[in-house]
């Protein structure tokens, strides 16, 4: 009973595992062409044994459904099962797998397994290999060619071309280098066969005179500083109101490397404020702002 378990689930899963025994697998063997028979034979199957195992409980389960068994009961059927095997192997008789092979055990006491050729319908091809003309593959030994089965002697193996394409021509090179040699030599002469530009003189200031008739002297005219638009103011980003807090926070972000943080008091000494300065147009005093929030991760104010 066994053996026809044994088929089912081989034939079912393409593998099956009989517990201390071995491992039962199809394999499958692709298409092959002889070029001695000139005959194409068909893909087949066929099984293999190997006396390693590790049980996936398969046989078990497919025991427990034939036989309506819950499956601690078709685990002592299965032991049963399995002891009989054995038995029938150590009898020293080869023991049939219907549409399997066969097990025996050899005269070493190891297990040996003469698979049986599945059935198939497919019978082996006979084919004719064809060569076309224009595919035919062609052999170079020395100065002799084969070409389709048919012997080419060539009397020179070494192809020469025309004179006019394949010869060499000194002057593809010559000309090259001359005009090149030339663009050096120009760019480095250049200074000494142009003649110098002349450098422009520097204007005269116009003195103004004033009229012989007039005795009143003219006050000389004071330059006008040019007017500044920019404008400082401080970003605060921290407010304290004790001066020791303010001081001991101060040396801290100094410390951290903030070199341009300065402590500074209001008028009336209540708050004592960390900032930044800046002097800018006053554009862009919200860009210094910006700025300094998104450096100190902090809200800040301007402080003019």
């Amino acid at each position: 009973m066994l053996q026809q378990y044994i088929t089912e689930v081989l034939f079912r899963q393409q593998t099956c595992i009989v517990p201390q025994v071995g491992t039962f697998t199809i394999q499958h063997i692709p298409a092959q062409f002889s070029v001695v028979d000139q005959s194409l034979t068909p893909p087949r199957q066929q099984v293999q044994f190997d006396t390693r195992w590790e049980d996936d409980g398969s046989l078990l389960r497919w025991i427990s459904r034939k036989e309506n068994l819950l499956e601690p009961v078709a685990a002592l059927k299965l032991d049963k099962y399995l002891q009989q095997f054995r038995e029938a192997l150590s009898a020293g008789e080869p023991l049939d797998l219907p549409g399997i092979g066969s097990l025996r055990i050899d005269p070493l006491g190891q297990l040996r397994f003469t698979p049986q050729e599945l059935p198939d319908a497919w019978q082996p091809i006979g084919l004719e290999q064809v060569i076309r003309s224009e595919s035919a593959p062609r052999v170079l030994q020395g100065t002799t060619e084969v070409e389709n089965n048919q012997v080419v002697e060539h009397t020179s193996a070494v192809y020469e071309e025309p004179e006019s394409q394949g010869r060499f021509r000194w002057w593809w090179v010559v000309l090259p280098l001359v005009l090149i040699g030339g663009g050096v030599a120009a760019w480095m002469f250049k200074d000494q066969i142009l003649p110098a530009a002349p450098k422009p003189e520097a204007p005269q200031p116009v003195v103004a005179t004033p009229p012989v008739e007039d005795s009143v002297v003219t006050a000389p005219v004071e330059p006008v500083a040019p007017v500044s638009d920019s404008i400082s103011y401080y970003v605060v980003i921290a407010t304290f109101k004790s001066r020791e807090s303010a001081e001991r926070n101060h040396a801290k972000r100094l410390a951290w490397g903030y070199k341009e943080v300065v402590l500074f008091a209001s008028k009336d000494s209540t708050e004592f404020n960390l900032a930044v300065p800046y002097t800018t147009m006053p554009a862009d005093t919200t860009a210094a702002k910006d700025s300094v929030a998104l450096k100190f991760q902090a809200p800040v104010r301007i402080v003019y």
